[in-house]
């Protein structure tokens, strides 16, 4: 399957959800791991993790925005 036959969308979503979840954990400074919270990544509980992640994360965001941009545009 080449790049061309990919639509639009499959780029857009990834890349709005990744961002979102480096957004979310920029303003709330944590991420809980399970839902009772017994466990969570924070700034200060693990820097190394925390911070990887957004990087990890907001980099996907925009190579796939960015992806989305440059079809839009041809």
């Amino acid at each position: 399957m080449s790049d061309e036959q990919t639509p639009t969308w499959r780029y857009l979503v990834p890349g709005l959800l990744f961002l979102a979840m480096a957004g979310y954990m920029l303003i709330n400074g944590e991420m809980a791991i399970d839902k009772q919270r017994t466990m969570s990544v924070t700034r200060t509980g693990n820097p190394l993790l925390y911070w990887g992640t957004i990087l990890v994360c907001g980099t996907f965001g925009v190579l796939a925005l960015r992806k989305v941009w440059q079809r839009l545009r041809s």
